[in-house]
């Protein structure tokens, strides 16, 4: 196991050796890693250069790594923790990054987040753009698109981060929306349908009882001897209905869901493809 994974290791150092050769980074590194070889070079080029712009523009590392195969016993996000930590990534003294790095063989990836890239991605975050963008073109075998796509609702969530409203379960319009469906089909279940359902066992147990009830032909039985004589009569008030309408007060409640890290500072999201 020390072998192989000292293989690996040798592995990825060559390779940033590769990646480096081509162009001068002031950081001293690349941030695209292909180690697994399956883009072309003018496909590791725009990546690249595009990451780099999104780092820099926003002082959060944006990362992505290849790997063949992980190590016996050592998961995805050993992995990721290892390499951020390794080739130095991170902006800053919070150490601020994302990275997207993945597995080919094992059909593995995660999103692992540090310092800034925390509070970008969120938990909630991350699960979106795993299971909404990203997994969907991996179980495709489409890498550069979904490396793409990766950069793309990075850049967006890191924007939206800068602004003060992180994407989170407070701030994700489809997740509101369908909060709000639900909320709408509870309140009508409540104000309507449990209550006509009630009022219909309530009459099916009241008509159960009057089963030994017979029709009476003639209304004798409720006319007093010597015949009915009406001497006084009055009006009283017995009954007033009254409607009343609740009025819904708004309020914020702040960011969802948040993020969270383990002891070492980092959150991730992982997925099998």
């Amino acid at each position: 196991m020390k072998k192989r994974l000292f293989g690996i290791i040798i592995t990825l150092s060559f390779v940033f050796a590769i990646a480096l050769a081509p162009v001068a980074y002031a950081e001293g590194y690349a941030r695209i890693v292909d180690a697994a070889e399956i883009l072309t070079n003018d496909e590791w080029r725009e990546l690249n250069n595009r990451a780099d712009a999104i780092s820099s523009k926003y002082e959060c590392d944006v990362v992505i790594i290849t790997i063949d195969y992980l190590d016996d016993g050592v998961s995805v996000e050993e992995w990721a923790e290892w390499a951020f930590e390794h080739f130095d990534y991170g902006w800053g003294a919070d150490k601020s990054g994302v990275m997207f790095f993945i597995s080919i063989e094992d059909r593995e990836m995660t999103l692992l987040a540090h310092g800034f890239g925390n509070t970008a991605f969120t938990d909630h975050g991350k699960d979106v753009m795993n299971d909404d963008y990203i997994v969907p073109l991996l179980k495709d075998d489409k890498y550069y698109k979904a490396f793409s796509v990766f950069l793309d609702k990075a850049e967006e969530f890191l924007a939206l981060a800068r602004d003060g409203e992180p994407f989170d379960i407070d701030t994700d319009p489809e997740y509101l929306a369908e909060k709000a469906k639900g909320s709408f089909a509870g309140k009508l279940a409540a104000t309507i349908i449990i209550p006509v359902l009630i009022s219909f066992i309530i009459c099916m147990v009241w008509r159960s009882k009057m089963k030994t009830a017979k029709k009476a032909r003639e209304a004798d039985n409720y006319i007093p001897p010597g015949g009915f004589n009406l001497t006084r009569y009055e009006d009283r008030f017995l009954y007033r209905t009254q409607t009343r309408r609740r009025v819904e007060s708004s309020s914020g409640s702040g960011h969802g869901g948040g993020t969270t890290t383990n002891r070492r500072g980092y959150s991730s999201s992982s997925r099998k493809y």
